[in-house]
């Protein structure tokens, strides 16, 4: 594949929402891949986005939906005057379970690509489902980052999602129970949210791919461009942000909940991604929240 492979935050985590100018952010985006899907909605403007080899052109209140490892490209639309959008990127393995009539996510979306039913929803469809709306709430929620943002974005998603679905289905999409097959090493982000307690071994997981370890180590950097043991200590890093910003959970609590053996083991590990301690962290957030100054970073 010609185009460059991204990694951004959706790879630890289920989503991300973003507002996008582009006479303020990086414009245009040149052709590019990654591991979970984009949901693309313009707020003002045009945007031409080419998705595989096919143009799209993108009007306001319009979107397009992009799955996951299709190659796109971003780039201005009819009019010289800035584009606004907003993007949504989800890995809809990590969403959650369905029941059990429905295939997973991620197949379904791939399975509805491959029978060429159409992701380019026009604005009536968008407006009649309240899609915009609940776009611009996702883009809010994770803006703010407010108590309980993580709860209501899943639930948006859901709606979102399951009224693309909907759309397909009246089109002629018909969702099949064995639906497109997918690779499981890229079920192992979701397995390891699920299990970031649990002491997680690499050759474990491994073994759930049916991988010899050095195959499935160099197969995992790969495709996410990080090593699963890394990408295992930012999932649990992202668990004991949450734990410091929104509870009063003491470390040693946190510690047994977010896989780490000991505090001393937590805080050791936290420093190096925030060069500073959990207790720190909590404390100069809240100050920062009520608007007071922080404390040193040696304090």
């Amino acid at each position: 594949m010609e185009s460059r492979f991204i990694p951004t935050d959706p790879l630890c985590a289920p989503f991300a929402c973003h507002l996008f100018d582009t006479e303020k952010d990086e414009f245009p985006v040149p052709m590019h891949w990654h591991c979970f899907g984009e949901l693309i909605l313009v707020k003002s403007g045009t945007l031409k986005v080419v998705r595989d080899t096919v143009p799209h052109l993108l009007r306001a209140g319009e979107i397009l939906f992009i799955n996951p490892m299709t190659p796109h490209s971003l780039e201005k639309g009819e009019a010289n005057a800035p584009t606004i959008y907003n993007v949504i990127r989800l890995d809809m393995a990590q969403l959650g379970e369905l029941p059990s009539y429905t295939p997973d996510l991620r197949s379904m979306m791939l399975e509805a690509d491959h029978h060429q039913i159409s992701m380019h929803l026009t604005a009536a469809e968008v407006r009649s489902n309240h899609m915009d709306f609940m776009i611009d709430q996702c883009v809010e929620e994770f803006k703010n980052r407010a108590y309980g943002y993580d709860l209501k974005i899943r639930a948006m998603l859901y709606l979102i999602v399951t009224t693309l679905i909907r759309i397909w289905i009246r089109k002629g999409f018909t969702p099949q129970v064995q639906s497109t097959q997918i690779d499981p090493i890229y079920t192992i982000p979701s397995y390891i949210n699920r299990h970031i307690e649990e002491p997680l071994k690499v050759e474990e997981m491994a073994k759930l791919c049916g991988l010899s370890y050095p195959w499935f180590a160099k197969k995992f950097h790969q495709l996410f461009r990080i090593s699963c043991k890394d990408y295992i200590e930012k999932v649990r890093i992202r668990k004991v942000e949450q734990y410091l910003l929104f509870t009063d959970c003491d470390l040693n609590y946190i510690s047994q909940h977010c896989g780490y053996s000991d505090c001393s083991h937590l805080v050791r590990n936290f420093r190096k991604f925030h060069d500073t301690t959990p207790i720190q962290f909590r404390h100069n957030r809240k100050q920062k929240n009520l608007g007071l100054v922080q404390i040193p970073q040696n304090y």
